[in-house]
């Protein structure tokens, strides 16, 4: 595949990680569009590319244009920019392709299934890359430019990708606002949250063995009625903890008692 040149269209955390990754991939970024001209201009430093916050500024000729905004902006950008002759893509997980108008020749999806910070950096060659197109032509393009990313390249339609988006939900924000609570819990009784982190790894690291049933343990698979009555009762001054610990444990006994 030849060197592209690419317009960038959002300077969040998917696209600050993704123009990296096709940067050490030898394409080149020629212009960052963000509404905040700041934050265009700070990922476009790293690429000594052109940074816009108006969209009629874009070129006209670049090999590809990647929308990786807020899911609610997308529409916004697809209404505002003839793509007709373009090749574009955005990077949702619970955006269909057909968010595109009909008449655009190639246009499809380059879902980055991964959760991403600025602050921190990461292996993209691990990063399950999610592709579709409307068209054979521009989806053999996208999976040839996405195997240069990642070693987990995978074509999932629109239909299926909603419910991938809706179990990284799961996977990933929920169980990190269970971080955030059991680590709440310990600064109040003045004990240093990074504690946890081998038993979040071990928990992490057992699943790519064993099933989430076969790997589950604690009180609730035990039945532990009295070690479930003490927890919550420490948790009498946060009700909103009491009701998670409460339904999650109900949840695991259920799961547990149905794998027996």
């Amino acid at each position: 595949m030849k060197k592209l040149k690419i317009v960038l269209i959002g300077s969040g955390n998917v696209a600050t990680h993704l123009s990296m990754a096709l940067k050490n991939a030898q394409h080149q970024i020629i212009q960052v569009f963000s509404r905040s001209l700041e934050n265009a201009e700070k990922l476009a430093k790293k690429h000594n590319a052109q940074a816009l916050n108006q969209l009629s500024e874009l070129v006209e000729d670049a090999d590809l244009y990647i929308i990786s905004v807020s899911d609610n902006a997308i529409l916004k950008i697809v209404s505002q920019i003839d793509f007709t002759n373009k090749k574009v893509v955005h990077t949702a997980g619970s955006v269909p392709l057909n968010i595109f108008k009909e008449n655009i020749k190639n246009a499809g999806v380059f879902y980055p299934f991964q959760t991403f910070s600025k602050e921190r950096e990461i292996n993209f060659s691990q990063v399950p890359l999610c592709i579709e197109a409307n068209n054979p032509d521009f989806e053999q393009f996208l999976t040839n430019l996405a195997k240069q990313l990642s070693e987990n390249v995978q074509l999932i339609n629109s239909e299926k990708r909603k419910y991938l988006h809706l179990s990284g939900v799961f996977a990933c924000n929920f169980v990190n606002h269970l971080y955030h609570i059991a680590g709440n819990i310990l600064e109040q009784q003045n004990i240093n949250p990074k504690i946890l982190f081998p038993l979040i790894k071990e928990t992490a690291a057992k699943v790519e063995k064993l099933t989430p049933l076969q790997a589950q343990t604690g009180p609730a698979v035990r039945n532990d009625t009295e070690s479930l009555k003490k927890h919550l009762d420490l948790l009498t001054s946060t009700p909103e903890y009491q009701e998670i610990y409460k339904w999650f444990s109900e949840q695991i006994f259920i799961k547990s008692q149905s794998n027996n």
